[in-house]
């Protein structure tokens, strides 16, 4: 296991942030959002807008993106018992119909309770939300679990569920998914991804630079903060992911050509880190020492040493020892959280700990509709 620390104060993870550079509502354009840019090697940073991304880039890079979409589910229901008002927030839904679930309401949710939506849904309390782990419901259409069709369409009969700091109605809902959003399941977005447009393709095209796409579902394990004093004794949840055979040969290839793999978004370096830990033995294990020749590997073989498809409960906290990913584009973090250590291991905590400082200082756009960074 990569060098974890044994404790690691939740302190470390603190900075203030005045609440007007949190953003409120997207830029009229996706890439019109800045970019800083930090550069471990050299140790600077740098300020620059979105759309000069392909410029900025390493030579070859290729690119993993995340292509899971937010599902609209956030419900407001009625206690059946008691009449009484419940938010319920779906964060990840099983295909047998049950789903993890945060709950809040003025009085305790108690298990075997039912939760009265609309057109017949209601949402049956198996377990109720603790404090610090999410809650399980199962989801219920006229008293019976519905099938897929008609559970795609509860998952989009709630309503968007925006982060807590977002306090204004967005003018443009479609703008809290990534241009190329594709598999529905997520509880946030992968907000990373939220400044590409077609033009940042196509200009990266032009340079050579290629991308992939992997999907993580977002639950709880990526948006919940930290709550205890250390840090090292948080826990995430598992959070599905998948890879299909092809891209994760076309990630694999890249790696083995010397192209330097850029994760968009906290969540796909975590899928990346997972799947591809120990790929050096992997590729030694099939003979396999380039592109050339993994491209003669059948599907079967690469799919028994590399796991395409499960779950990720990894936690990355300074120590940690990256394998697989070269280079780091993703959002401004809230504080005491676990997306803020991952940027803390990746890119060593004085250096973007500067960078914050910096944006701060230069007024960027915090959180999921802000700004983005660029850590090489």
């Amino acid at each position: 296991m990569p060098g974890i620390p044994q404790d690691y104060p939740v302190s470390l993870l603190d900075y203030t942030l005045p609440e007007d550079l949190i953003a409120q509502q997207p830029l009229a354009e996706r890439d019109a959002s800045r970019l800083l840019v930090v550069n471990r090697a050299a140790n600077s940073v740098a300020h620059q807008r979105f759309r000069e991304l392909p410029g900025l880039l390493p030579p070859r890079s290729f690119l993993v993106l995340n292509d899971s979409r937010v599902m609209r589910s956030r419900y407001f229901c009625t206690r059946v018992d008691t009449g009484g008002r419940v938010e319920v927030l779906l964060t990840r839904v099983h295909e047998d119909g049950t789903a993890e679930c945060l709950t809040e309401a003025r009085g305790h949710i108690r298990q075997g309770e039912r939760l009265a939506f609309r057109d017949g849904v209601e949402f049956e309390v198996l377990r109720p939300t603790g404090r610090d782990d999410p809650g399980r419901v199962r989801i219920l259409q006229n008293g019976e679990t519905p099938d897929v069709p008609r559970l795609r369409a509860i998952l989009e009969a709630g309503v968007l569920p925006l982060p807590p700091y977002l306090k204004e109605k967005l003018s443009d809902e479609e703008r809290y998914q990534t241009s190329y959003s594709e598999k529905t399941g997520s509880s946030a977005a992968p907000t990373a991804g939220l400044h590409f447009t077609q033009r940042t393709f196509g200009e990266m095209a032009l340079r050579g630079i290629e991308h992939a796409r992997i999907t993580l579902h977002v639950g709880t394990a990526t948006f919940l903060p930290i709550r205890g004093d250390d840090a090292a004794e948080h826990h995430l949840a598992p959070e599905p992911y998948s890879i299909s055979a092809a891209e994760l040969k076309r990630i694999l290839a890249a790696k083995l050509s010397g192209r330097p793999v850029v994760a968009v978004g906290t969540t796909s370096i975590r899928v990346l880190e997972r799947v591809f830990a120990n790929w050096r033995a992997a590729c030694d294990e099939m003979g396999v020492s380039s592109a050339g020749e993994l491209a003669n590997v059948p599907d079967a073989a690469l799919l028994k040493r590399f796991p395409a498809a499960g779950e990720t409960d990894l936690y990355v906290l300074p120590g940690y020892e990256f394998e697989f990913v070269d280079a780091l584009l993703t959002n401004f973090h809230l504080p005491r959280t676990t997306l803020l250590a991952l940027v803390y291991a990746f890119g060593g905590r004085e250096l973007v700990r500067r960078a914050y400082g910096e944006a701060i200082s230069r007024r960027y756009r915090f959180y999921s509709l802000g700004d983005a960074m660029l850590v090489v």
